[in-house]
């Protein structure tokens, strides 16, 4: 029995790797989530600005037409 635990440890090292290994893949692999977050939510901010303006655009465009 303890034969065949230590031969699937010797297995999971090799295809999973060491603690530090998977301790540094779980850091990066978050810290790549978080740029993609981040990059998500200036994108829909710059669109966000972008309706803003046409909408304050629209609303001078109305503004004038009501005068």
């Amino acid at each position: 029995m303890m034969q065949t635990y230590q031969k699937k440890k010797e297995e999971e090292f090799v295809t999973e790797g060491g603690i530090k290994e998977r301790m540094t893949a779980a850091r990066l692999g978050y810290r790549t989530d978080q740029r993609q977050e981040l990059e998500t939510l200036h994108n829909e901010n710059a669109a966000l600005r972008a309706r803003i303006d046409q909408l304050l655009q629209e609303n001078a465009t109305l503004r004038s037409k009501m005068k």
